[in-house]
């Protein structure tokens, strides 16, 4: 009982997720051989649980608050998006962005390889073929974690029609993912389902699986991916939650969380607060 005295005072900081990963693996440690503090930390999440229900159940914002709320959102993203493009054009000493570069350098890559084979082959399906292989050459292997943060944010802000309804029907996401696609356990959080699909990255064979959600009026995305070819941890900052590692981060105004089982990645955006994204995503399987 003293060795939980020595305890007690982490634990509410644990359950906020604030502790650090030294002190954070010392109460992971002391919560496996102890049911009492096990128990204490149980019923501390779960009382937050149903407090963040019975708050928002409770306040029922007006429409100038919304708005409001919206117009603030939509200026802090034009902002972050001109600062990100100054960095990226600083960076890059004022050449043009990624998506004009790509398909520039693809075009004069099969330029070059056509004039290349039709000095000494006529042309057809030879130089086609040689030219094709010139664009994939040109194609990255490996996007960065921003723009593929860019990406799972463009989905979340215009989902477009989802192509399965049915939940059972999730694994035939797989072949195109390259990764289990299973339906979460989000009842718990009041999670309504409203349909998956297929994400296509810019970069081939890259694929990810997005099931979306609605929560309390807030759009829920979950996406499902290779985690050794999507790193966006890079991107993010580690946080626990739920004893489980997960990292975190805003983009554009959205919260990002994600963590990794076994090689499947998993990342959820939302407009909630990083704790509750944290807590989501922690709380997958």
């Amino acid at each position: 009982m003293s060795h939980c005295r020595a305890f007690a005072a982490l634990l509410d900081v644990y359950v906020d997720g604030e502790l650090s990963p030294e002190k954070a693996i010392e109460v992971d440690a002391h919560l496996a051989e102890c049911g009492v503090c096990t128990e204490r930390v149980e019923l501390e999440q779960a009382t937050r649980v149903s407090l963040r229900t019975a708050v928002r159940a409770a306040a029922v914002p007006s429409d100038a608050f919304r708005e409001r709320i919206a117009a603030s959102l939509r200026a802090e993203r034009a902002r972050e998006h001109a600062v990100t493009q100054q960095e990226a054009t600083a960076r890059r000493g004022g050449m043009l962005s990624w998506g004009t570069i790509l398909p520039m350098a693809a075009a004069a890559g099969a330029v070059l390889t056509f004039n290349a084979v039709t000095d000494k082959t006529p042309s057809g399906p030879v130089a086609t073929a040689t030219a094709t292989e010139a664009r994939a050459s040109v194609t990255p292997d490996v996007l960065s974690p921003e723009q593929i943060l860019d990406q799972f944010v463009d989905y979340h802000v215009n989902p477009g029609t989802p192509a399965i309804m049915e939940p059972k029907l999730l694994r035939q996401l797989d072949p195109e993912v390259g990764v289990p696609v299973r339906f979460p356990e989000l009842a718990n959080y009041g999670a309504r389902w409203e349909g998956g699909d297929v994400v296509r990255l810019p970069l081939r064979g890259l694929n990810a699986a997005s099931l979306r959600f609605q929560l309390d009026g807030h759009r829920v995305t979950l996406y499902v991916y290779n985690s050794e070819r999507v790193p966006i941890q890079r991107r993010l900052r580690e946080r626990s939650s739920y004893r489980e590692p997960v990292y975190v981060g805003y983009k554009r105004g959205y919260s990002i969380a994600a963590t990794e089982r076994r090689g499947v990645g998993y990342a959820v955006a939302t407009d909630l607060s990083d704790l509750e994204t944290a807590e989501l995503v922690a709380s997958l399987h």
